[in-house]
């Protein structure tokens, strides 16, 4: 049963509970006051209603605090010191009520039926840890390419559902296309507030390792392309991205099998080799070469990473011996 503000829904720990919001939709956010009242009002203007709008600043210091302020009393505002993003929104969901939760960027824009779309879904699946839906650009098609999940994938993860192998290969879950579970969230500790960048990631491994994931054909959100989540730290996102596979491997050492050493082993293989070349390109030689060390350590049987440990040798040694 629903009305206009809420539900009559299972609370977090399984009893009754009273009229309220079925879903808490969460913006942590930091110095995007350009795109946030756009945000905003894209969740203001949903067609289901059923929902509370928290807006957790992150230490922002331009008008985030005004624009909020400006829509009045339904929004509930929280200032902390800047801690990055998976700490705002752990805060969040502390300030939650409802038993589902929806993260938004406060750089994008949701469809109009996003809520409506995802709670309509979790409601007739409610075994689920997390369900989530497709994307599309702002600005239009990207990369030959109107919708973030391709077509085909996104048939597939229809039919098919969704599996960790599907989360491992690629990036296909975006955190703004999804819907939580609210006590799934906080059984598996949440977000970990030590990552910067790949802490969506680091949580949808925990939620498919113990909930089921579903997958909605459509699209619920927008995606904005600027300068600031173009230039993000490429050296911090690769670290973060090996120090997320090694946390789900020590986690769930079921998970290697599942995936198949092989591909863990290729993937992680493929990080250090991607740091390597980084570091060689800012001149940080030993940096360059405990990089690609690792790569090869991975993937032993590489020709091409021992190609680049063998030209950086010779080139570090030339430079020593110029020096």
């Amino acid at each position: 049963m629903t009305s206009e503000f809420g539900a009559v829904l299972p609370s977090r720990d399984g009893t009754a509970q009273a009229l309220g919001p079925a879903v808490s939709v969460i913006i942590a956010t930091y110095n995007r006051a350009t795109f946030l009242r756009e945000t905003i009002e894209s969740i203001l203007q949903q067609t289901f209603q059923g929902f509370e709008l928290i807006v957790v600043d992150d230490g922002s210091t331009d008008d985030t605090r005004t624009i909020v302020e400006r829509f009045g009393p339904r929004i509930q505002y929280y200032y902390q010191p800047n801690q990055g993003p998976a700490a705002a929104r752990n805060y969040g969901v502390r300030r939650a009520r409802a038993p589902w939760i929806a993260f938004q960027d406060s750089d994008d824009i949701c469809s109009s039926d996003h809520l409506e779309s995802l709670f309509g879904y979790v409601r007739e699946h409610p075994e689920c840890g997390m369900a989530f839906g497709n994307g599309a650009y702002l600005e239009g098609p990207q990369h030959d390419r109107e919708t973030i999940i391709p077509k085909r994938k996104s048939q597939r993860f229809e039919t098919n559902g969704v599996h960790l192998i599907d989360l491992f290969e690629k990036s296909v879950v975006r955190l703004q296309a999804a819907i939580i579970s609210t006590r799934a969230y906080e059984s598996v500790g949440g977000m970990d507030a030590s990552l910067r960048i790949c802490d969506d990631l680091d949580l949808f491994f925990r939620l498919c390792m113990s909930y089921p994931i579903k997958y909605l054909n459509r699209v619920v959100f927008f995606y904005r392309k600027h300068q600031g989540n173009l230039s993000r730290n490429e050296e911090l996102r690769l670290t973060e991205n090996i120090k997320v596979i090694e946390n789900l491997l020590r986690a769930f050492p079921e998970a290697r099998e599942m995936i198949g050493a092989g591909q863990v082993a290729r993937r992680i293989a493929y990080r250090y080799y991607r740091l390597a070349k980084g570091r060689w390109n800012r001149n940080e030689l030993p940096g360059a070469m405990e990089a690609i060390d690792a790569a090869i350590s991975q993937a032993p049987y590489s020709l091409k990473y021992r190609a680049y440990r063998y030209r950086w040798r010779i080139a570090s040694q030339r430079e020593y011996s110029r020096g």
